[in-house]
């Protein structure tokens, strides 16, 4: 469970901790209990098992190291994910893994019928360890109760005490923009037009929005969430 996870020392800590309690709290006020899982094909499973209201993965290379997390209902049954994956991006920015598919599958292995194309500066500039969210889904029954974002926050929070990334980076279709607008207002950047156009094998051309979160970003938005959750005890 995340309430029990341990930890790092680095210069984030105290907040790391502030943040995790305070998010696992309203979790449970909820009714749902965050959960750190670390097989990947356990998400495919669960993915696979809810296609009728889930869009299939997006990719990610094999080497990739990578995580999901989970809301976990009374009944033991999950309700909500979001999923993380590091990318090396040191040599050559995101914008241009996301072009040349690696940001997708290992070097060489992409399907012969897949293309990226990334039109977006912002993408562009974007180097160094970049943990990349994926795999934002609330089962039907449980929308509209503020779990993505919260779940979400959780993701970023284990990204953040695991890695310590430069960049925390989302490519979002465009029927999620208005449900991420208003969370990025003044934290982080979400670029307003598709500027990402990614051909996936078996699923057809997907427009993408970029979108991108500072280390700073994500520390202040957890000081705040901590922060909220204390206003309202």
């Amino acid at each position: 469970m995340v309430e029990t996870l341990r930890l790092g020392t680095g210069p984030h800590a105290e907040v790391l901790k502030a943040a995790r309690d305070a998010l696992c709290a309203s979790a449970l006020a909820a009714g749902v209990t965050p959960v750190l899982v670390k097989e990947w094909e356990a998400l495919e499973r669960l993915n696979a098992r809810h296609r009728a209201n889930w869009f299939p993965l997006l990719p990610r290379p094999a080497v990739a190291p990578s995580f999901w997390v989970a809301a976990v209902d009374a009944d033991g049954e999950f309700a909500a994910t979001h999923g993380v994956v590091l990318v090396d991006c040191s040599a050559v920015s995101f914008g241009a893994r996301v072009g040349d598919l690696t940001a997708f599958h290992d070097p060489g292995a992409a399907p012969s019928d897949e293309w990226a194309f990334c039109a977006s500066p912002s993408a562009h500039d974007t180097r160094g360890a970049v943990a990349w969210i994926v795999a934002g889904w609330n089962r039907p029954d449980w929308r509209g109760r503020g779990l993505f974002h919260l779940l979400g926050a959780v993701a970023r929070l284990v990204a953040l005490d695991r890695w310590s990334p430069r960049w925390v980076v989302g490519l979002v279709d465009p029927e999620t923009v208005p449900v991420w607008e208003r969370r990025c207002a003044g934290r982080a950047l979400l670029e307003p037009l598709p500027a990402v156009l990614y051909q996936q094998a078996g699923i057809g051309r997907l427009p993408l929005h970029f979108m991108r979160w500072s280390r700073d970003a994500v520390v202040l938005d957890l000081k705040e969430a901590a922060r909220r959750v204390l206003a309202s005890t």
